[in-house]
């Protein structure tokens, strides 16, 4: 052997050593990547006391659902089993505000004083003593009273005093019927010869909602409609109350129920018009143009005000939800009913789990954190459904069967504190932040982007101003086919938006109605997309928000699915072989896309194979992929889904392996991957939540009107004695008028407040009992602790002089 041989093979030999050391420390820098436990199997469990008893057994981890109400008391002392409460579901009623096509059927809830009036047929205190077993609170808002908004909305809420008051509701129905040509006949209502009726679609597949639906029919009964009662589960509501035009009075009440967010917002934009407002396309009519649609502009101007911050200040902003909330109680087409404290239930044998103030346990940082002390390598989650609506990013996944599991697929650009809510950098890191906001306005850079649907181009700005300027660095790894993420993926995303909110003639094929009728209003916000390079953008937004993390969030540039996925569904999409959103697929009559379903992946892979054959480079990214670069990608998805019969790729910690229907399972499996880049305990110093509790409150009993009185005490936070809280309080009349609020004052960092209330106060008191609530939150934990109490007030006695 000749010494260049023997130093080839040397050589040899040390690349083999060094490319197995790197495999190695590859392998090992992988296994510390993403989430604890390698496999999760979510197993559809209907009814919950099956669920409990595997859980007891071990034969489950957790439930993703309510257990039985009725079944918490039994399990409280349960060593095997630990209960996480979540204070964020809401029950409540979605009434078809429409006229019927027929003239001769008059539908009651076209009226507003009769929609309002419902406020009076339900009980609310017997729904949360009786159907929710107390697991529960009175509720008239979107909010709650466990959110942070709560107190901003105390004053309208309190002045309402909605009651249980049939008599009351009973005259307002009436004197509207009456005045609008209905007449009652031996008890029941008719309209031109024909009984009034009222189809109320109950959902039997939840207990409480099935027994709410129960409840107000038995009311309307009374009333005197003729009620018909429809049973269905969300696929039958998808059909009946989601596919069809309100004026076909298929329905006239649906038992709504929310299940919270997928993670806890200090400052929710979208809740006031995601149930109020017309514009957010979850009102009847669905902005559907196909369909009659409820039109409300005022809601609509306020809470796009509200989510696109168009306002100058906090206050002022507490202002519009004010507005928003009381035009949408006075409609009544949503009405609200009970803030749910949901009890989830896990084995104690699982550790680290996250119970969100907005998500619960269900929050995607759960079960990245969560690990076994019976050192199993899978965690079964049983949850209430495996599968309803359509599973895709544009129209689709609007139920938390689909959230809970996509969330743990797919990182977000950003993520929220579980606790307080505030904005964290995850995949979009914010370099800078720069805002001119409220009222001024800096210069967007010239040659910042805009997609151009009608030349079907990138276009520079120009000239053009923002409120505010996000440098963001993009946090990238490889997708779960295993192609890097690139540039293109985020462009992708921002040409859908302009491209599928415009539509520039009568059969633009890249449009869809209920879509654009959010995507419209975002686009009127965003000002331009500048790449410094390819993990470096400048987003140039015109958004303001005292809070600076907000508009960071609201400027993010991020991609949840590979662009050439995006592309072939938009392929298909246009060619009218399945639709974005449910209320188009209702419309066309064909499926509404759904990227886990075998036969639509199947699909999807085979216009991929079309796109690879045609060396197909979609219109925003010419210029910026190259047909071999898209070919290698062509190959990865197509793979993919033939491997895994779904098309459902992400950047998460975790991938789909599998979707077994009939066995109704869903299965993953944990990304392991070294490009990943969080590791394993990311989430962990969110276990705990450092609530504020009081732990004592002193006042007087009797109050003297027109004389200062006085409100102590101390709170704890995390079980230590702590100020590092905010307290305010609110003091009403028996009218349930407000008097007065504010907020207490902390007399050391011990956690000990005072609270003055001066003369001028308590003139204002009526004589006799006057309500006072505090609350309490901690400034890492912003779940309030409320304190009620009842001031007697006295009249002042007259003093006499001696003579």
């Amino acid at each position: 052997m000749t010494e260049i041989s023997k130093l080839s093979l040397v050589l040899s030999l040390i690349l083999v050593v060094i490319v197995s050391s790197f495999t190695t420390m590859s392998a090992l820098e992988s296994s510390q990547k993403g989430a604890y436990v390698d496999n999760i199997r979510f197993i559809q469990y209907l009814d919950g006391n099956t669920a409990l008893r595997d859980i007891k057994a071990g034969n489950l981890d957790m439930y993703y659902f309510r257990i039985p109400l009725e079944t918490v008391a039994s399990i409280s002392n349960d060593t095997n089993v630990k209960i996480y409460e979540k204070n964020a579901g809401s029950l409540a009623f979605l009434l078809n505000p429409a006229t019927s096509k027929n003239p001769n059927i008059l539908n009651p809830f076209q009226f507003k004083e009769i929609r309002f009036a419902v406020n009076y047929l339900i009980n609310r205190e017997f729904i949360v003593d009786e159907i929710l077993n107390g697991y529960g609170s009175a509720q008239i808002d979107p909010f709650g009273i466990s959110s942070p908004e709560y107190e901003a909305l105390i004053p309208i809420l309190e002045s309402y005093n909605f009651k249980y008051n049939p008599n009351l509701a009973k005259d307002i129905i009436e004197k509207t019927l009456i005045s609008n040509g209905a007449t009652k006949l031996d008890g029941k209502w008719t309209y031109k010869g024909t009984p009034i009726s009222i189809k109320i679609m109950i959902r039997s597949d939840d207990q409480p909602r099935k027994s709410l639906g129960e409840t107000l029919a038995n009311q309307l009964q009374n009333i005197g409609f003729t009620v018909q009662k429809d049973y269905g589960d969300l696929n039958k509501a998808n059909l009946v109350v989601y596919g069809t035009d309100p004026q076909e009075l298929n329905w006239q009440v649906y038992t709504e129920a929310f299940g919270g967010t997928s993670e806890f917002v200090r400052y929710n934009p979208g809740t006031t018009a995601q149930m109020y407002a017309p514009y957010f396309s979850s009102m009847p009519g669905w902005t559907n143009p196909a369909f009659w649609n409820y039109q409300n502009s005022s809601l609509d101007s306020i809470t796009q005000r509200i989510a696109f911050s168009n306002f100058t200040s906090e206050e002022e902003r507490n202002e519009l939800l004010r507005q928003a909330v009381t035009i949408g109680i006075q409609e009544s087409v949503r009405i609200f009913v009970t803030q749910n404290i949901d009890p989830y239930v896990a084995s104690s044998s699982i550790k680290g789990l996250i119970n969100d103030f907005g998500a619960g346990i269900s929050t995607s940082k759960s079960l990245i954190n969560a690990r076994s002390t019976k050192n199993t390598s899978t965690i079964n989650v049983g949850v209430k459904e495996i599968y309803q609506g359509a599973w895709n990013s544009v129209g689709g996944c609007k139920d938390i069967y689909c959230t809970n599991i996509l969330s743990l697929v797919s990182d977000p650009a950003t993520s929220r504190n579980p606790y307080n809510g505030e904005v964290i950098p995850l995949r979009n890191e914010w370099t800078n932040i720069t805002t001119m906001g409220p009222e001024k306005r800096l210069a967007v850079d010239s040659d910042a982007l805009t997609w151009n649907p009608s030349n079907q181009r990138w276009d520079e700005v120009g000239k053009n101003t923002s409120k505010s300027k996000v440098n963001l660095r993009i946090v990238y790894s490889n997708w779960q086919n295993g192609q890097p993420m690139n540039k293109a993926d985020l462009i992708y995303p921002l040409y859908f938006l302009y491209e599928w909110a415009s539509k520039n003639n009568s059969t633009d094929l890249t449009f869809d109605p209920e879509y654009a009728a959010q995507a419209q209003v975002l686009l009127k916000y965003l000002r331009g997309t500048k790449f410094l390079n390819d993990s470096n953008v400048i987003s140039f937004v015109d958004y303001w928000h005292f809070d600076k993390k907000e508009i960071a969030d609201f400027a993010s540039v991020w991609a949840t699915s590979p662009w050439e996925i995006n592309a072939a569904i938009e392929r298909l999409v246009k060619n009218g072989i399945f639709a974005y959103t449910r209320s188009e697929a209702s419309v066309k009559n064909i499926e509404w896309l759904s990227l886990i379903i075998p036969s639509h992946a199947q699909a999807i892979r085979q216009e991929l194979e079309k796109m690879k054959t045609e060396r197909f480079i979609p219109a925003p990214l010419k210029g910026i992929v190259t047909v071999d670069e898209a070919i290698k990608r062509y190959d990865a998805s197509i793979k993919w889904i033939t491997e895994h019969n779904h098309a459902i790729i992400g950047n998460g910690p975790y991938e789909i392996k599998n979707y077994n229907p009939t066995g109704r399972v869903i299965s993953l499996t944990a990304f392991r991957d070294s490009s990943y880049p969080f590791a394993k305990g990311y989430w962990s110093i969110y276990e705990t939540a450092k609530l504020a509790k009081f732990e004592k409150v002193q006042y007087p009993k009797i109050v003297t009107r027109g004389l200062p009185v006085a409100i102590s005490g101390n709170v704890t936070i995390g079980g230590n004695h702590d100020s590092n809280a905010t307290l305010t309080y609110f003091i009403f009349n028996k009218n349930n008028h407000l008097i007065t609020q504010g907020e207490g004052k902390w007399i050391n960092d011990k956690g000990n407040f005072m609270i003055s209330i001066n003369g001028s106060s308590t003139k204002a008191m009526s004589i006799g009992p006057n309500e006072f609530k505090l609350f309490v939150k901690s400034n890492y934990a912003l779940r309030p602790d409320i304190y009620s109490g009842i001031f007697i007030s006295v009249p002042n006695p007259i003093v006499k002089k001696l003579t």
